[in-house]
């Protein structure tokens, strides 16, 4: 009965709640409100350890600063530390080395330095070529050339200026040979007959090193020097001596991207023994302004000259007054491939001993033609060396100054260059084109004399000739780098000379180049080729034998003006350095590989093929 009472209620209430479901609804509407809950940290202490251990793996390599020079085919002074030059290398630097034919280099550097005192050089340079060898009508003679170069630089600092100066002294050895023999007689030369000549100097500089031109950078110069002569001559008083005193001055300051420069500078020369009464003084004053800008980087400015000469055979003294354009403009066309650029500039040159020595070293005083009276076709005036008169050589021989060891004008150059230059491929290739002008005024052309005569044996000189010169070239440079330790060059140079005067002069009308170089971690080696087209120098020749006044053989004892050529020619050079450790390099060079007639000078070939081995030492 209780079940069904139960299931009749039900019954009854299960419509009136779906009714009341149905019939009722409810709708909220509220903005959203973002909460984040609050959380507890865990109490659970982590363990700190790290059980990982790292262990770096470092490669390095040390590469030394190693100063290389190398054996050269050209008698010229050879790259030095100097004290306004000098780069800090390591304490010290031995280079040296022998070969055959039998030759010697040596480069000793000795240096120390305090960051906040000072430092001290010591230098020994050497180079020799002690061969005999062959002349252009195949007489042997002794040719031995020899460099030799010590010197002493020191520096003091005192806050951003330094007080330095240099002491040096050169010598240049050179053997004449025999350069001509007349037919079915060989003429031998004199065993002594040589050229030496010793240079002594001293320069003491203070000042700034211009590298920051914010604020105001000067330098204050003095130097003097020594230059003998001590050459073997035939005739006395053919051997010459010069002193020198000078001193310059230099002020440069920026401002924003300008610059300022201003330089002065004096120069006194004087001759003694067999140059006395001869002097020469040379001033010189330059401005410079440079300005750096988005498009255009240059430096223009000027230099003036003025040359005063007193010679022992010119009763007035010679005088000029020289005004020298500079400029240098770099365009920037927004790209580094292709960057235009003009370059102007020029130089005044003194033609004293010093300066004659060093173009030729062969240089002789034209008192070494007297004696050639009564001769046939030629007249020489009664002058004799001292008398202070002129002598001159008839029938197409230029006059001849009594004293040509100095000469009583200086040279002028005045240079123009334009062209276009850049670098390409992320500075891999780098080009460089460009054409130029020169005028070279009172340009020395070498004019050679051959003399042999009974008293005197025989000697060959070089006797200079002033006469105007005009040069027209075109040049193109290129460098490649297809990894940087490897580098090609290549690099061709052409002239058109326009001579005022019909002496041949010995310049090329074309230099060229090409070369490839290695430098790696533990070997370097190069080679490289130097050529030059066919050169040609005006020269003299005089016989005489004793008892013949006239012919030698069916031949005039005097025959001129003659040309000697030397054909084109190619300069195979190589070098190879293996790096034994950071402190040791084994080296091996070679010269004149094809073993071909090269020649500075009329008559006197360079040294042939030849080898150099040796070793590199940094300690």
């Amino acid at each position: 009965m209780k079940r069904l009472l139960m299931i009749a209620a039900l019954a009854a209430a299960v419509p009136q709640l779906v009714a009341a479901q149905v019939e009722k609804q409810v709708e909220v509407t509220k903005a959203y409100v973002p909460r984040v809950e609050s959380a507890s940290k865990l109490a659970v202490v982590p363990d700190m350890t790290d059980t990982t251990h790292m262990r770096p793996e470092i490669d390095y390599t040390v590469t030394p600063l190693v100063m290389r020079t190398s054996l050269t085919t050209r008698p010229i002074r050879p790259a030095t530390v100097t004290y306004w030059e000098f780069n800090r290398p390591l304490p010290f630097y031995l280079k040296v080395g022998a070969g055959y034919p039998l030759n010697s280099v040596l480069d000793l550097y000795a240096s120390t330095q305090n960051p906040s005192t000072g430092y001290l050089i010591g230098y020994v340079n050497h180079e020799g070529n002690f061969a005999r060898n062959g002349d252009r009508f195949d007489a042997i003679n002794n040719t031995t050339r020899m460099y030799n170069r010590a010197g002493l630089a020191a520096g003091r600092y005192f806050g951003r200026h330094t007080l330095e100066g240099e002491l040096t002294y050169d010598n240049r050895y050179y053997r004449r040979p025999v350069a001509w023999q007349p037919a079915g007689e060989r003429l031998e030369g004199r065993d002594r007959a040589m050229n030496d000549y010793g240079d002594a100097g001293l320069r003491v500089r203070f000042g700034d090193d211009f590298q920051d031109l914010s604020q105001l950078n000067f330098s204050v110069e003095l130097h003097g020097g020594l230059f003998f002569d001590h050459s073997e001559w035939p005739l006395s008083g053919m051997q010459g001596r010069e002193g020198s005193l000078g001193a310059e001055g230099r002020l440069a300051w920026g401002c924003g991207r300008s610059r300022f420069g201003v330089e002065i500078g004096y120069d006194y020369l004087d001759g003694q023994k067999g140059l006395d009464d001869n002097a020469q003084q040379l001033i010189r004053a330059g401005l410079r302004y440079g300005f750096l800008g988005g498009v255009v980087r240059l430096d223009v400015g000027a230099d003036y000259y003025r040359d005063r000469i007193e010679t022992s055979i010119h009763p007035e003294v010679s005088r000029g007054n020289y005004l020298i354009p500079y400029a240098r403009l770099d365009f920037n066309l927004g790209t580094p491939g292709l960057r235009p650029f003009l370059e102007v500039d020029g130089a005044v040159r003194p033609n004293d001993l010093r300066a004659m020595s060093e173009q030729n070293p062969f240089v002789g005083a034209s008192s070494w033609l007297y004696g050639l009276d009564g001769m046939p076709g030629i007249t020489v005036g009664s002058a004799r060396p001292g008398e202070g008169r002129e002598g001159a050589l008839l029938e197409g021989v230029p006059v001849y100054r009594e004293n040509s060891l100095w000469l009583s004008k200086s040279s002028v150059d005045y240079n123009f260059r334009f062209g276009l230059g850049g670098s390409l491929w992320r500075q891999r290739f780098a080009y460089r084109l460009y054409a130029g002008f020169s005028i070279h005024d009172n340009h020395l052309y070498w004019t050679g004399w051959q003399m042999a005569r009974p008293e005197t044996g025989y000697d060959v000189v070089f006797l200079p000739v002033m006469a105007r010169q005009t040069v027209t070239s075109i040049n193109g440079e290129i460098e490649f780098r297809p990894v940087s330790a490897l580098r090609l060059e290549l690099g061709a140079h052409g002239y058109i000379y326009n001579d005022e005067t019909d002496l041949k002069s010995g310049d090329p009308v074309f230099r060229g180049n090409a070369g490839i170089a290695y430098e790696g971690r533990k070997i370097a080696f190069g080679v490289e080729a130097l050529m030059e087209s066919a050169r040609s120098w005006t020269t003299w020749r005089y016989v005489q034998r004793p008892g013949e006044d006239a012919t030698l053989a069916g031949e005039t004892l005097f025959a001129g003006p003659q040309s000697f050529r030397a054909p084109f020619a190619a300069d195979l050079r190589v070098h190879f350095d293996w790096h034994v450790s950071h402190r040791v390099t084994l080296f091996a060079e070679g010269r004149n590989l094809l073993n071909q007639r090269l020649y500075n000078e009329a008559w006197f070939p360079e040294p042939g093929a030849r080898f150099t081995v040796g070793a590199k030492i940094n300690f």
